[in-house]
């Protein structure tokens, strides 16, 4: 009788804990889509300051030629100081996310948000070749982060709360509720429990009405009709998506180059965004369609109504989009190594959008019959194109499906998409997202259990003794000490008793067959010196980083103080054993909070 009412107590306090996660998300989900809206109206009021229109590309042939410059040099001056003095070593937007997720449990200051916001939307609305979605996400999760930590949420629940700003972010950004719902499980969370998944659709459902109440239902770009004309097509859609996979290399690995060749360059990094302004600036002489967003030039392209001009001379639509892509995939990735503030999402969506465009576009001329136009391809593209760069196909695959509302697309999406993120992957694993976080080695891609690891000790772990011999001793004493201890390893150590070196059965094989040497041969002369150690105050994480890089069956623990000073020996089985423990322990918790 105590038990069951023990039980449903626990049970009714667990109900409320999941209500009350459930309340938050909803609040979390306004906050996210107003947080939107706020983006968005700064992006617009930023562009009309410069241009008189609410986005770059309805400016086009508009604007006297010393906008272009001025407009994002001196915006890249602002965003220089707000990096120097306010997001110092911080990353920015979805990778910050990721940051302080795997680094602080989810934990974003209120300076870090403010100040993203404003570098944001000054970078953006000057004209950096970035894109406003990722922003978007960031402000969502830095909102629901400052909630929870006023609220005084708990590890877990801070992020799951975090992810449920994620998601709403993603929602109001695309009109994709659906899509944000993933995103936030895929990329951010690595997390499909039903106690984490039932919030974060909240979130993402209210972000995309709140929305819609004000932006209307239409998706964000005018989409033309999908149709496949033929199952013959299949194959050219794959093969773009090969291209897109490719391309997405590319960016990905001209990000962190970008990077290096700003820090070498501009030792300050209050100047770095100011020259990457001049640099986009006179190069938007040029090509003017690389400014900002470019949401315009993304929706002539669908509708396939293309201004194919260049300095204003008309110049063949394939010329043209040749000349997009790479002028996109340049600036935007100067932007992002020079520091402006934006992501990779929206020139992601560009780039993907022109390259199906031009591959689409020669297909049809070769295979008119059996072939649509290249609006088809350019929509299928943009999603190939994301998937590849962010790693995260099945986001993307379901966020391009929600934009078009049409079920014919899902065969030629889902076959691009998979096939571009497959070919990215050869590679490397790194994403957009991810990869300026693994130069600093931070890690990404744990979820949940990264928390749950690091807060377990090695101390917590079973160590055993390990028997020692000096290091004049000889080979007799060593044998000896060896087989009688059976602990399967000796420490060598010098007369201050600090480790010199660790003496294995693979080491000391050799010298068994010939017992002339048992007097002549020292421990030190046998032991092997280069020695994989973990210090006393590590983490059950650190030991399975050091497992994933290195093939070992006993490790030395020895202390923060002294690192040639041994305390105990650890066993690659008793790091798994304690790991397989913690899952079995957490998935019984999540089993009873579902319960």
């Amino acid at each position: 009788m105590f038990t069951q009412l023990t039980h449903a107590i626990r049970h009714w306090i667990r109900s409320q804990e999941q209500l009350y996660l459930g309340a938050l998300a909803l609040a979390i989900g306004a906050l996210a889509g107003y947080g939107a809206l706020g983006i968005r109206f700064g992006i617009e009021s930023v562009s009309a300051f410069w241009t008189g229109q609410i986005a770059w590309s309805q400016a086009i042939g508009f604007i006297p030629w010393y906008i272009y410059i001025i407009a994002p040099t001196s915006a890249g001056l602002l965003v220089g100081i707000i990096n120097k003095h306010l997001l110092a070593g911080e990353a920015r937007v979805i990778p910050g996310v990721l940051e302080a997720l795997s680094e602080k449990n989810g934990r974003i200051s209120p300076k870090k948000t403010i100040s993203e916001f404003i570098s944001n939307t000054v970078s953006v609305g000057s004209g950096a070749s970035m894109g406003r979605e990722a922003p978007t996400v960031a402000l969502g999760a830095s909102l629901a982060s400052l909630c929870g930590q006023l609220f005084r949420l708990s590890d877990k629940q801070l992020r799951t709360l975090v992810g449920c700003g994620v998601a709403a972010g993603i929602a109001a950004s695309f009109n994709a509720p659906i899509a944000g719902v993933l995103f936030s499980l895929e990329v951010i969370l690595a997390d499909y429990a039903v106690a984490t998944f039932t919030p974060i659709v909240l979130s993402s459902v209210i972000a995309t009405v709140i929305t819609r109440a004000h932006l209307g239902g239409l998706p964000m770009y005018d989409i033309p009709e999908f149709r496949l004309v033929s199952s013959l097509e299949i194959p050219a859609y794959i093969g773009m998506g090969v291209c897109c996979g490719l391309i997405g290399a590319l960016i990905v690995r001209l990000m962190p180059v970008s990077r290096r060749l700003f820090a070498i360059h501009v030792p300050d990094i209050m100047f770095r965004p100011m020259i990457a302004g001049l640099i986009i600036g006179v190069y938007a002489l040029i090509v003017p369609e690389v400014m900002s967003i470019g949401y315009g030039v993304v929706e002539n392209i669908l509708m396939e109504n293309i201004d194919s001009r260049i300095l204003g001379m008309a110049i063949p639509v394939t010329i043209f989009l040749f000349i997009l892509i790479v002028s996109k995939i340049l600036t935007s990735v100067i932007c992002s190594g020079a520091g402006f503030g934006g992501g990779m999402i929206g020139p992601s969506i560009f780039i993907g959008i022109s390259v199906g465009a031009l591959y689409g576009g020669i297909a049809h001329s070769v295979f008119p019959e059996i072939s649509e136009t290249y609006g088809a391809y350019a929509l299928v593209a943009s999603g190939a194109l994301l998937a590849a760069t962010i790693q995260a196909p099945m986001s993307t695959i379901l966020m391009v499906f929600e934009l078009s509302g049409n079920y014919e697309i899902m065969i030629p999406l889902m076959a691009a998409c998979v096939v571009a993120a497959l070919v990215k992957r050869i590679f490397g694993k790194e994403s957009a997202i991810t990869e300026s976080l693994e130069e600093r080695g931070i890690e990404t891609g744990w979820g949940l259990e990264r928390s749950w690891m690091k807060a377990v000790p090695i101390t917590r772990i079973p160590w055993r003794g390990i028997p020692s011999v000096l290091e004049n001793a000889s080979l007799a004493d060593l044998k000896h000490t060896y087989i009688t201890s059976g602990k399967g390893c000796v420490q060598v150590v010098n007369e201050l008793g600090d480790m010199v070196g660790i003496v294995t059965f693979a080491d000391l094989q050799q010298w068994l067959l010939d017992p002339t040497l048992d007097h002549i041969v020292i421990a030190a002369e046998v032991a092997n010196k280069h020695v994989l150690t973990i210090a006393e105050n590590a983490s059950l994480l650190d030991a399975i980083r050091v497992l994933d890089r290195e093939i070992f069956e006993q490790m030395p623990v020895v202390s923060k103080d002294n690192p040639r000073k041994v305390l105990g020996i650890l066993s690659r089985n008793a790091i798994f054993s304690k790991y397989h423990k913690l899952i079995v322990q957490h998935g019984e918790e999540a089993a009873e909070r579902s319960s």
